[in-house]
């Protein structure tokens, strides 16, 4: 917020937020920190490896909102992304694999990384998915032509007073604030909010949520690739292979909007 704000303020470029947008940029913002409070609660008992696989389940849910609002059943190639991100859902989480409640009895079906997870820590990371299918579908609509910058700064100022209220204000005044936990906060945000806020406002009205969705899924094998690097968490082949599936999931789900279309490459050839 203060660094969108200064540069929104004498950065006038773009078409001035109609009172529409801003309806829209306030709803933005309330999934946006449906996004973020439900995520980061949920990895206060979860493991960051299993976080990411439930927030990932946005590419098959924000599928199912599109079809809910248009009335209109998913594509073929749709369908088979949400089967292929189901599996590999399966397969990123254990499920039925080893290392879960039944670890060394490979005669028993387990529950991988949900053996210890509390059911409302897995809720919470499920609603992270809800929320954040909400963020990028509401996104596609804004008004390209405002001032992107204007729009971040907006949306993430409804974020922050709703986390505000969320979270007691004497959290601001810890004395680890000023040993060090200022710097953190500070990267956190500038990398996990500002940024990625203001590129998506400026990149989703001119490629789409979808294909916004299929861009965004490299987060997936970052996420976990860093959590087994820096946490030192487990990732055996078979939740790699569920990592691979929900990515080709994704691809495949939204496979006409990747494709060139036949004008496009006509065009090609004959320059």
């Amino acid at each position: 917020i203060l660094t969108l704000w200064p540069i929104a303020l004498f950065w006038r470029k773009g078409r001035p937020v109609s009172a529409r947008q801003w309806g829209l940029l306030t709803l933005i913002g309330l999934a946006g920190a449906g996004t973020s409070y439900t995520y980061y609660m949920s990895l206060t008992r979860l493991s960051a490896s299993l976080a990411i696989v439930l927030l990932f389940q946005f590419a098959w849910i924000v599928l199912l909102i599109d079809a809910l609002v248009t009335r209109r059943m998913p594509a073929l190639e749709k369908l088979l992304g949400i089967v292929l991100i189901v599996i590999g859902t399966v397969l990123a989480v254990g499920l039925g694999g080893a290392g879960g409640a039944h670890h060394g009895n490979p005669g028993k079906v387990t529950f991988g990384l949900l053996a210890s997870a509390p059911l409302w820590a897995v809720l919470l990371g499920l609603s992270s998915a809800v929320f954040y299918s909400l963020t990028l579908y509401l996104s596609a609509y804004v008004d390209m032509e405002s001032s992107p910058v204007l729009r971040s700064a907006i949306t993430l100022t409804v974020s922050g007073i709703v986390m505000a209220v969320v979270f007691s204000p004497v959290h601001f005044y810890t004395v680890s604030l000023w040993h060090g936990l200022w710097y953190w906060g500070s990267l956190v945000a500038v990398f996990s909010q500002t940024l990625p806020m203001l590129l998506m406002y400026i990149a989703i009205p001119r490629i789409g949520g979808r294909m916004a969705g299929v861009l965004g899924s490299i987060e997936l094998p970052v996420a976990v690739l860093v959590a087994h690097l820096v946490l030192s968490e487990s990732v055996t082949p078979m939740r790699w292979l569920g990592v691979v599936l929900i990515l080709v999931g994704i691809v495949v789900s939204e496979w006409r909007v990747i494709r060139p279309k036949p004008m496009q490459v006509a065009s090609r050839q004959t320059s």
